[in-house]
């Protein structure tokens, strides 16, 4: 069985740099934007936002006119600084969403739960002719 030892010697970085490439450029973390999924349901639209690592005090929701901002940061830990190699991002981030006017905007709904936070914007009732049931 074949293993690979990262040392300190040459040709241990010479085999890694081989597989991986030069890193030198690569070792700050990247910015961070946190992957988003919309979801349409029969009374609302549902958001979910990728957020891991970021705790719950450091994001922030905003509605602003018909536009919603969903904005926070995640901090890069203390040893990412000695990172060989890192693809996580970390910082601030923003994203916005113009919210159509069929959205109740008293009715937004927010929570967090492992790392994913989701965002239910329920839809404004039906306004028009109301149907009457006959008994």
């Amino acid at each position: 069985m074949n293993t690979l030892t990262l040392a300190r010697n040459a040709a241990a970085r010479s085999l890694f740099d081989e597989f991986f490439g030069d890193m030198n450029t690569a070792a700050k973390p990247s910015s961070f934007s946190p992957s988003v999924d919309v979801a349409e349901a029969e009374s609302a639209y549902l958001l979910r936002m990728d957020l891991p690592g970021v705790s719950r005090e450091n994001v922030k929701l905003e509605m602003k006119d018909d536009t919603l901002t969903i904005s926070g940061s995640r901090k890069a830990p203390e040893e990412a600084k000695g990172y060989r190699y890192c693809e996580t991002g970390y910082g601030s981030f923003s994203r916005s969403f113009s919210l159509p006017q069929t959205i109740d905007r008293e009715h937004i709904e927010a929570k967090m739960t492992d790392g994913v936070l989701e965002v239910k914007l329920s839809l404004k009732p039906e306004v028009g002719p109301r149907k009457i049931e006959i008994a």
